[in-house]
């Protein structure tokens, strides 16, 4: 993976995570989901399944980064980036995060994001990119699993500054 794609990669997810962190933890019904989000409240089933599987992960991913990177206010952050292979690692990531089975070979969050400079702000308008479309494919609890999950990767994205 080439630098300059590893960069976004990592400012991505740093970005994603941020946004997930940001995400309240209160539940709440959602009735106007697509069919395809799975209401199973069993703890068994993996939190992959529940969000909808890769079709859901794929397009809550593409939405967020085809907004984040035309957007001014981050698309800084994926100027040289190839969007298609940036999308392909994120969704991997979250694949395997979320009990998915897929194989994640991309850089850690720290490694590919160390030389962004990725701000605060940069990194709390991709999480809110990335919550509107979970919020659009997704229930609220598996979003809130998810953001819980990603939350930690913000201080290997966000730059101290």
């Amino acid at each position: 993976m080439k630098l300059n794609t590893l960069k976004f990669f990592v400012i991505t997810l740093c970005t994603l995570l941020s946004l997930l962190g940001c995400s309240q933890l209160a539940t709440k019904p959602n009735s106007d989901k697509p069919s395809t989000v799975k209401s199973n409240t069993n703890n068994k089933e993996s939190l992959f399944n529940r969000l909808g599987g890769l079709p859901v992960i794929k397009i809550v991913v593409s939405e967020t980064i085809d907004e984040v990177s035309s957007n001014p206010k981050t698309s800084r952050s994926f100027k040289d980036i190839k969007l298609p292979k940036l999308k392909e690692s994120v969704v991997s990531q979250i694949c395997k995060l979320t009990g998915g089975g897929c194989e994640y070979d991309g850089e850690t969050m720290l490694n590919s994001h160390k030389d962004a400079k990725i701000t605060t702000a940069e990194f709390e308008s991709f999480v809110a990119v990335f919550r509107e479309s979970l919020n659009r494919h997704t229930n609220t609890r598996e979003k809130n699993e998810l953001l819980k999950i990603l939350a930690p990767m913000k201080r290997d994205i966000v730059s101290n500054q």
